[in-house]
Formats: C-alpha cells, sequence, structure tokens
C-alpha cells in the first residue's frame, strides 16, 4: 500500500524470536522496501533456512561485509555465482555493497539493461547503495512504489518530486506534508524565480492580496490535474489554501470543488459552511456539493430521494457513481425509507464474498485494526473497480468499529472519484 513507515514500525515491534515463517519474509520485504539493509542482518542466518529465495543468502554475503566478515562475503558470493541459481546482476549488485563496506575491489558497474524485472530487493539494495534506478523501471513496483519514492532520502530530488502527488492520491502523504514539500521549492526564492512553478502558485495561492488573485492561483493548481489521482491530489494541495477563503457569493462558482478540496483533507465542518453558497450555484454546482456533503458531512445537509435525483442528472454521474453514493447513504442510514426501495434494488444488489464476510466479522468482534486493514486493501485500485456493495459493507464495518468521520470521509472521496 505504500505505508512504509508504518510497516517498518509493525515490523519492528515485534521481538526477532517470535517471529513466524511469514513474517521473516515481510520483515525482508519491509526492510527492502525502505532501502534498510542492515534491517535484515539480523534475519538473515534463519532466512536462508525457512525460504529458497535467493535473497537470504545474498543477504548473509552482504550483512557479512557490512559487519566486517569479508571472508564469509566473498565465499557466499562465490558459491551464488558457481550455483548459478542467482541473477548474475543480483551478485553484482550485492558485491557492491560489499565494496563500499569494505569487503575489496570485486564489484563491477551497475548496468540496468542487464536486469531482469525490478524487485524491491533490487530497489531497496540499489537504492541504499546510491545507485539511481531508471524512472521507467520504476512502474514494476507498481503504485506503492510512490510511498517508497517520497520517503527515502537517497532518491534524487526530481524523482521524489514527481512522485509528491500520487502520494498524496494514494494516501501515503498527508496534505500537510504535500504543501510543505511542494513549498519547499520555492526556499530562499523570489516571486519572479519561482514564476509557473508548483512552488510559485502554491505561494499565490496563500498569499495573493485579493480573495481574486487568490482563487486565480487555486484554480491554476486544480487545473494541473490531468487524470483522476492528479485531479485527486490537485484537491488535497490545494486545500490548506482554500481554509483561508471566506464562503461568499463571489466564489459559488467554485464552491463544489471548495467543497471537494476541504473533505479530501478530513476538513468537514469547513466544508459544511459552503453549503449555502453551493445552493445559489448552477444545478451542478448545486448537485455535486450536496452529492459531497450528503456523504460526508455528518449532519445539517437535507436528504432525500427528489435531491439525489437532482444531482445525479445535473452531473450526469454515471450508474457506477450513482450506486457509490447509495451505497454510502445507505450504509449511513440516510437511504433506508420507502421511496429509496426501488433505486436500491437498481443500483445496489446484495453481494457477498469472502471478503465482505471477514470485515462484517472483524466489525462483529471489534475488531478495529483488523477492520482498518481490510478496508484498505479494498480500496488500492481504481475507483471505478471499487464495487458499491464492498463500499456499504466497509463503510458499516468502519461505523461499527467507531470511525464514523473516516467512513464519511471515504464516502466522500468515492463521489468525487468514482
Amino acid at each position: 500500500m505504500g505505508e512504509i513507515d508504518g510497516a517498518k514500525a509493525l515490523v519492528d515491534a515485534v521481538p526477532v524470536d517470535r517471529y513466524s515463517a511469514s513474517l521473516y519474509k515481510v520483515a525482508a520485504q519491509a526492510a527492502f522496501a525502505a532501502a534498510d539493509i542492515g534491517g535484515v542482518c539480523p534475519l538473515a542466518i534463519t532466512g536462508t533456512s525457512l525460504s529458497r529465495d535467493p535473497a537470504w543468502p545474498l543477504a548473509v554475503a552482504m550483512c557479512g561485509a557490512m559487519q566486517g566478515d569479508d571472508l564469509t562475503a566473498a565465499r557466499v558470493f562465490d558459491e551464488l555465482r558457481d550455483g548459478r541459481t542467482v541473477e548474475p546482476f543480483d551478485i553484482r549488485l550485492g558485491e557492491r555493497v560489499a565494496t563500499i563496506t569494505g569487503g575489496g575491489g570485486r564489484a563491477t558497474n551497475i548496468d540496468w539493461d542487464e536486469a531482469p524485472a525490478l524487485t524491491p530487493w533490487r530497489w531497496g539494495v540499489a537504492t541504499a547503495l546510491g545507485v539511481a534506478v531508471p524512472p521507467e523501471r520504476l512502474t514494476a513496483l507498481g503504485a506503492a512504489r510512490f510511498g517508497w519514492l517520497v520517503r527515502s532520502a537517497a532518491v534524487a530530488a526530481e524523482v521524489r518530486e514527481s512522485a509528491l502527488r500520487p502520494a498524496a492520491a494514494i494516501g501515503v502523504l498527508s496534505g500537510d506534508e504535500l504543501v510543505s514539500a511542494v513549498a519547499a521549492g520555492a526556499a530562499g526564492q523570489g516571486d519572479d524565480a519561482i514564476q509557473g512553478t508548483p512552488a510559485g502558485r502554491l505561494r499565490k495561492a496563500f498569499a495573493a492580496a485579493s480573495t481574486t488573485d487568490r482563487m486565480v492561483a487555486i484554480r491554476a493548481i486544480w487545473a494541473t490535474g490531468t487524470d483522476d489521482g492528479t485531479r485527486y491530489s490537485a484537491l488535497i494541495e490545494s486545500a490548506s489554501a482554500v481554509l483561508r477563503i471566506e464562503p461568499g457569493a463571489g466564489v459559488a462558482g467554485d464552491s463544489a470543488q471548495i467543497i471537494a478540496a476541504l473533505l479530501a483533507v478530513g476538513a468537514e465542518p469547513a466544508a459544511r459552511r459552503w453549503w449555502p453558497v453551493a445552493q445559489d450555484g448552477s444545478a451542478a454546482i448545486r448537485g455535486q456539493g450536496w452529492a459531497l456533503l450528503a456523504a460526508g458531512a455528518e449532519r445539517g445537509i437535507p436528504i432525500d430521494r427528489a435531491a439525489f435525483n437532482n444531482w445525479r442528472s445535473a452531473t450526469s454521474a454515471s450508474p457506477h457513481r450513482a450506486a457509490l453514493l447509495l451505497a454510502a447513504l445507505t450504509a449511513l442510514g440516510r437511504a433506508q425509507g420507502p421511496e429509496w426501495q426501488s433505486l436500491r434494488a437498481d443500483l445496489l444488489p446484495e453481494t457477498g464474498n469472502s471478503w465482505t464476510r471477514a470485515i462484517d466479522a472483524a466489525a462483529a468482534a471489534g475488531r478495529r485494526g483488523e477492520v482498518v486493514v481490510l478496508a484498505g486493501t479494498a480500496l488500492q485500485g481504481a475507483w471505478i473497480d471499487v464495487p458499491p456493495g464492498h463500499l456499504r459493507h466497509l463503510m458499516a464495518a468502519l461505523l461499527r468499529v467507531g470511525m464514523a468521520h473516516e467512513a464519511r470521509m471515504i464516502a466522500a472521496e468515492s463521489v468525487m472519484r468514482g
């Protein structure tokens, strides 16, 4: 999921002598994702007895070199080379570690044209060594890579910067962290030097002299979104600046986007203050503002079948987006009357599988952590691929374990991105 800090914290909280065979594997994955070769060393010897994965003997050799045991390192590397069970590229990468830590001059240059597909092991060792991974190779790591990239100080600044928005879109980077990272690009520079840059737009969004000028900059941030993920992360990036805009008729045309930006960072009370403004906007703005707050606000928004139909018509909402909103309203107990019955039958048929049974059981038993993990696993792809019935079970489970705010924010995101 890209949450490398959380993964490492969970692994590190368990004493090594209590690891299961599965946890050895997961701990190694977490260490390599964090580019922490040293984190594998306490596990390496036992790992070789539990798994035939070549990463373990490679770790034994690398850790031997790091601990000053050059003879063991050289012997294991030679055995791996003679056995022909490990990719030559991986041996060269491991020997590079031995060279840097004082184990002799056996390592050769790293040529990525000779490398097989990128794996967490290859990423972690190369990054720890300061060997840049070609950007086109990084896609093999999946969306989780964005979380790894933004947390790694060893990654080139331009690569880390390119990962900021995707990391925010998948929830690895908070709104405050995103703003701080973007704003860092303006450090020590004047307005002219950062004109047209992300840092320049953000500075104007915060510090322009008038509301009109600040809104121009905020719209410019929104306009940089080119797909679902970057449009959503643009909302997150703008939210802190949006919080400084007072609700008023002069920005009614932006009120639905403002509500979306505020809900994207969980600022529910501030978003609710914009409802009277959105009501005075066009049918599409009023409808979108209503849908976002019907799903995301704790109270204060009138919810009925007519408002749902008006939103669906005014925004040309797809059947899938409409079903997601209906699932959210149903889970929240806001679409329970007889007037909703036919709509539920049409858009929200009953679904059940091993995942829904698992999250229902976890919620019934009050296992909050398990509910959170299961909820996270259900939302790793695109929103278009999330079954509305799954969203209903997910939200119901979160509500049952006392996470109503989180459930509503997920519901609001489904309206934005479904």
